[in-house]
């Protein structure tokens, strides 16, 4: 008779320690991987420099790799500190608590003004803490917007606006739909391209 069962071994997932590097100014972050095939070598949007390698290449081996790649690396290097972050994705709760009310006056009263030409139904406004969205429209009529909005230039909040107002008689990208919103924003499709970079 069995007076135990038997108990599985939980497996553990060891994470992976990086080994520090420099060469010349540009540091660097070794990872031994498994799965990994060869050396790879990337930059990260924050200007890191990461090396992942199969456990069985030797340190000196990613060395020479990096010493080759040298140039490619300083140049993503200030590729991607240079590009300016993205507002939309910024996430912080504080700004979101400091700048609400503002955003909401901002949203508010360009609804006001721009629904002097439409004359839809809005139904409640509401301001959102969001890192991928500028703002959306719901069947009831409710309006969401990002806070975010009061840090873009005014032509693309004013876009945001209409868009979203516009969504109110035609919820979908239409081109009935576009032709609403060239009815207060002739300029539409650059202020949708420029409002990718933020």
């Amino acid at each position: 008779m069995k007076l135990f069962g038997r108990f599985k071994k939980k497996k553990v997932i060891q994470k992976s320690i990086g080994v520090q590097k420099k060469i010349n100014d540009v540091a660097y972050t070794i990872h031994s991987r498994k799965r990994t095939r060869g050396i790879l070598v990337s930059v990260d949007t924050n200007g890191n420099v990461k090396v992942s390698k199969h456990p069985r290449i030797s340190i000196e081996a990613v060395e020479k790799a990096v010493l080759a790649k040298y140039s490619w690396i300083v140049d993503s290097i200030k590729k991607q500190t240079s590009r300016p972050k993205k507002l939309l994705a910024h996430y912080s709760v504080k700004d979101f608590k400091d700048n609400k009310e503002k955003a909401r006056i901002l949203v508010k009263n360009r609804l006001l003004y721009f629904n002097q030409f439409y004359k839809y139904k809005i139904g409640k406004v509401y301001i959102r803490n969001q890192k991928s969205r500028w703002g959306s429209c719901a069947a009831r009529g409710n309006l969401n917007f990002n806070y975010k909005i009061i840090f873009l230039p005014s032509e693309l909040a004013d876009y945001i606006i209409v868009h979203e107002l516009c969504h109110l008689k035609e919820m979908n990208h239409s081109v009935n739909f576009w032709a609403l919103v060239s009815q207060t924003i002739s300029q539409y499709k650059i202020l949708r391209k420029n409002l990718r970079l933020y």
